[in-house]
């Protein structure tokens, strides 16, 4: 989940729902290649302070699989400072706590998050040294670079890098891996529509084509609808 501050300027609440063909998160699918309906509320306040909630339907195994915990929500809470540096340039720093309720075990943690916006490029660094409850440390790089395009359409390109000692556990197994994707979007009748293709360098025996946590190439769907 990425929240963009860069044409905030004063105090205000927002959000949006959506839904989307799979929920995937830095090219691995959290639904188990569902659809999953999410949601995002906001308040910004003009100081550059801002707090949030985000969530989605989670699926990452069959209730008839032993690594099954029964992680069936996320809910994402938020709290963050954005400071605009001149016209085109900005950053902001969040502090996110996930939580997902109802699991035989417990897997809540917590991710600070640095982000740099330059002109229609955004660069953002995850860190956290508890990833999933297991102690051990997990980063992701990743970069975006939105093109508009006539008619009210946009392209983004997206690339990301995950590594840490977190990925070397069982329940991961794929160590570090790249992931990209491309998204179309075009807002139309107050909605918010996209089609984008997304995949990862992840290989050999810890490919997952289709199904849960699928890590290979997929074309993705979205409508969302802001308020």
């Amino acid at each position: 989940m990425m929240i963009l501050h860069s044409q905030i300027a004063y105090s205000e609440l927002s959000g949006s729902i959506s839904i989307v063909s799979d929920y995937r998160a830095r090219g691995i699918s959290q639904s188990g290649e569902k659809p999953a309906v999410q949601g995002w509320v906001e308040y910004f306040h003009e100081s550059g302070f801002y707090t949030g909630w985000w969530g989605s339907n989670v699926d990452y195994y069959r209730s008839s699989d032993p690594i099954d915990n029964k992680e069936r929500v996320e809910h994402d809470l938020y709290i963050g400072y954005f400071n605009q540096l001149g016209k085109n340039l900005s950053y902001d720093i969040t502090y996110y706590e996930y939580i997902y309720p109802g699991t035989e075990s417990d897997v809540d943690f917590s991710e600070l998050v640095l982000g740099v916006d330059f002109y229609n490029l955004r660069m953002v660094y995850w860190y956290t040294n508890d990833s999933f409850n297991t102690g051990e440390d997990y980063s992701y790089i990743e970069a975006d670079y939105k093109v508009p395009l006539p008619s009210g359409f946009s392209l983004t390109f997206h690339a990301g890098y995950s590594f840490g000692d977190a990925l070397d556990l069982a329940i991961f197994g794929y160590e570090e891996y790249l992931n990209y994707s491309i998204t179309l979007d075009k807002r139309l009748a107050g909605l918010n529509l996209s089609i984008g293709y997304s995949d990862t360098n992840i290989g050999g025996k810890f490919v997952v084509n289709d199904d849960y946590n699928a890590n290979q190439n997929a074309v993705l769907f979205s409508l969302s609808k802001e308020f």
